[in-house]
């Protein structure tokens, strides 16, 4: 009978351990079924009782084989234990009754004496194998209800997939007398694939083949082992030869069945090459429904992951659609008004009234091609569409040209507080441009309307920090972290003009994409401090 390869017991319950330290002990003595061990045993100790022969007599060396006799059916078991029993009959025959070296026996007491040890050895061993069996057996269920017990509490417990199938394959090898365990699942196409295996590392025959015919049919497979006794399981319910023809399988495997489907197969080799026992089988059974409910719930929570990141979406989507509803409505819807009221008027109305309200018409108009222009600015940025072109700019440029964008009135609010002797960033002009734009946009929109709006630069650290702070209300804490987002309007956004929601959104973005980072702070007494920090130019922006 081939060994299974010693396994570490670090990961097992303490029956769990110590029935597999029992087994790995017993292996290791009762190789060859044990009867190796059984003549071994006898034959060192009519060596040993030998030289005594003169010394000591017959029924006292009877008595010094009894426990040898004993200790090898505890041991090996009954047969072992029957053979030493024969074995220690004839040597005491042949070398310490008179004649010796013969198999005749000249006294009765004599004869009736070795009968009497027969029977007392026979006796004894068989007694104490039947008790080393049913030992094993109550210590083999013992692990059984251990690994049962911990698999079921998995199952209730957050435990992953993967984590669940390396201890399910790790502990039949150990407690299900089994060569190899594998855990199949299907993957997208159908396809069977071992999602985790244990005991030796090279697959059943046709393995993969075998898995995936268990898939398609739903029914257990494997080689046909003895029949079952009436109450026993039944493990096979379709044999090698009907699932695959010409194709012999020395291992189990079994569908994980659910209530709504098959979640994996389970493969198990046997030990031994008459197959699983009805313990064995029974343990196999109850493993993979269990199995099937843990792949079931970790099925399941994905799923509900899944939806719920759906729902997410739709949300999102819908959010978006409000908002960007709204944003272009309300300027066009301005204008429209406007128009409309001058042409209702016609000729009545005076030249001063048509040259204001067609101003007005121009702001609303400029404000809807502004959001427009965010809109399509932040998509590009997303998709990737607006790559930046990094060369080395100087930022005192960049801000220079930012500030020219602004109206002429909120430019006169912007101070600047910009170290001599700082370094080149490596940006994208136009882009950085608009990131800057948007940040004193939106701390001048913030800003009292007395008050300016700093922005100021420093070299540290191999980079530039760009500071751009206001006396506004500030961003509370709760919000710091969401004030990038798209269409975000903080609680302080009732104070301020209506906005796209965008800008900020645009200047992280762009920030992001110059490998640079872009947070808020508070502002010392009040206010809001948006910190930009660029890599210079030649340092490592990856």
């Amino acid at each position: 009978m081939p060994l299974r390869r010693a396994r570490p017991l670090t990961r097992l319950g303490p029956v769990q351990e110590c029935y597999a330290r029992h087994m790995m002990w017993r292996q290791q003595l009762s190789r060859g079924g044990g009867y190796p061990l059984a003549v071994g045993a006898v034959g060192i100790a009519a060596l040993i009782f030998f030289p005594l022969r003169g010394v000591v007599s017959a029924p006292v060396v009877m008595l010094f084989f009894v426990p040898i006799i004993v200790a090898v059916a505890r041991i090996a078991g009954t047969k072992p234990s029957a053979t030493a029993a024969a074995l220690a009959f004839l040597f005491l025959d042949l070398l310490y009754i008179p004649p010796y070296y013969r198999l005749t026996i000249a006294s009765l007491p004599e004869w009736i004496g070795l009968m009497v040890f027969l029977v007392v050895a026979l006796i004894s061993g068989q007694q104490t194998g039947r008790l080393r069996e049913r030992e094993q057996a109550a210590l083999r269920r013992q692990a059984e209800l251990e690994l049962l017990n911990r698999l079921t509490f998995r199952i209730a417990s957050e435990y992953s997939l993967a984590a669940t199938a390396e201890y399910v394959t790790g502990q039949l090898t150990v407690v299900g007398n089994a060569r190899r365990v594998a855990l199949y699942r299907p993957d997208g196409a159908g396809n069977a694939r071992c999602v985790n295996s244990s005991g030796e590392s090279e697959p059943a025959t046709e393995e993969a083949r075998f898995a995936e015919w268990v898939l398609t049919n739903d029914k257990a497979v494997g080689p046909e082992g003895p029949s079952a006794e009436p109450g026993e399981p039944r493990v096979v319910t379709v044999s090698q030869a009907d699932a695959l023809p010409g194709v012999t399988a020395d291992a189990v495997y079994l569908p994980l069945q659910t209530v709504d489907g098959l979640e994996g197969v389970l493969v198990a080799q046997p030990v031994s090459p008459s197959g699983f026992g009805a313990d064995e089988s029974r343990l196999l059974i109850s493993v993979a429904n269990l199995t099937a409910a843990a792949f079931e719930r970790e099925r399941l929570a994905d799923e509900a992951a899944h939806s719920q990141a759906l729902r997410e979406t739709d949300r999102m989507k819908t959010t978006l659609v409000s908002s960007v509803s709204h944003e272009l409505k309300t300027p066009l819807a301005a204008a429209t008004a406007r128009v409309t009221g001058l042409v209702e008027e016609g000729s009545a109305c005076d030249e001063a009234r048509v040259r204001s309200e067609l101003e007005a018409v121009s702001e609303d108009l400029a404000r809807l091609d502004s959001s427009i222009g965010d809109l399509l600015d932040l998509s590009r940025l997303e998709s990737d569409a607006w790559r930046p072109r990094l060369v080395a700019e100087d930022v005192s440029d960049i801000l220079g040209t930012a500030l020219s964008r602004l109206p002429r009135l909120h430019a006169a609010r912007i101070r600047f507080d910009l170290s001599p002797d700082l370094p080149p960033v490596s940006a994208d002009f136009a882009q950085l441009a608009r990131a800057f734009v948007n940040l004193m946009e939106n701390a001048l929109a913030y800003a009292p309307a007395d008050s300016s709006v700093l922005v100021s630069a420093r070299s540290e650290d191999g980079a530039v920090r760009v500071v751009v702070e206001d006396r506004g209300p500030g961003v509370p804490d709760a919000e710091k972290a969401r004030v990038f987002e798209k269409f975000f309007r903080g609680s302080a956004s009732s104070s301020a003009p209506a906005g796209t929601g965008l800008g900020l959104a645009i200047a992280t973005e762009i920030v992001r994409s110059h490998h640079g980072t872009l947070v808020v702070e508070d502002a010392d007494p009040v206010g809001a401090r948006f910190v930009m920090t660029l890599p210079t130019a030649g340092a490592d922006s990856d």
